[in-house]
């Protein structure tokens, strides 16, 4: 009936994202698949599955381990918060990161993440690759 305009899913990996584009019947794509992406879990390849058929990455939980030394170091050599690291990291990739905060303060802070930008080199220092999710991982379930 053409009533949808846009469709998104959540956690899905290249096997139901190439599902959902192969079905014939389907006058549009998919234009956001919303999973939990940061340098613990970076999801290179439905990343990369995404950008090549431009759908948005929007990244939940890009907070997570800010603790981590690597993390304490950029936040010292770059005078930011933690959360600000994390968020521009993801911005830095062409991911929509989508924090949680009550906090209005925080709120604020982590909007800060436009003035500055983080090195390559400090870039590869937060590309992590290790699978450490910090919710269920719907992505490899099924198959």
């Amino acid at each position: 009936a053409g009533c949808i305009k846009s469709i998104g899913e959540s956690n899905y990996g290249i096997h139901y994202l190439q599902e959902l584009l192969d079905w014939s019947d389907l006058d549009i794509k998919p234009s956001v698949n919303q999973l939990e992406v940061d340098p613990w879990l970076p999801r290179k390849d439905i990343v990369s599955f995404c950008n090549e058929h431009d759908i948005v990455v929007e990244a939940y939980s890009p907070l997570t381990r800010a603790k981590e030394p690597v993390v304490q170091e950029l936040c010292k050599k770059y005078n930011k918060t933690p959360a600000q690291i994390l968020l521009r990291r993801s911005l830095k990739q062409g991911l929509v990161p989508i924090p949680k905060s009550n906090n209005p303060e925080r709120i604020r802070t982590n909007l800060d993440v436009f003035g500055y930008s983080i090195s390559e080199e400090d870039m590869t220092k937060l590309d992590i690759e290790r699978y450490v999710p910090v919710t269920w991982d719907p992505t490899i379930s099924g198959l």
